[in-house]
């Protein structure tokens, strides 16, 4: 269940253990429309951050960027393997 008020996604999701975790989570089509309502803004944050990081220079954190953001293992490679789940998000329009 989608709870967080934060505008990034925690420390755990910035590793590739845990952007894999969620990936994993994402090939399991949404149950009920409160599960696709909660998919909806954990994919933005999950691409808005993916596109942080990218475009931070190393060594430079821009105000308001955690640190563990802009210090996020992840790449530009996560980012498509995120966008690869088209056909699993499509379902989310079925609901």
């Amino acid at each position: 269940m989608w709870t967080s008020q934060e505008a990034y996604l925690p420390p755990a999701f910035q590793t590739q253990k845990g952007f894999q975790k969620v990936l994993n989570s994402l090939r399991i089509p949404p149950t009920s429309a409160k599960h696709q309502v909660t998919m909806v803004p954990a994919l933005g944050l999950m691409i808005q951050d993916i596109m942080c990081v990218v475009e931070i220079e190393p060594d430079q954190c821009p105000p308001g960027v955690p640190e563990w953001v802009a210090s996020s293992q992840l790449t530009v490679k996560q980012l498509e393997a995120l966008l690869k789940m088209a056909p699993t998000l499509t379902t989310l329009s079925e609901w």
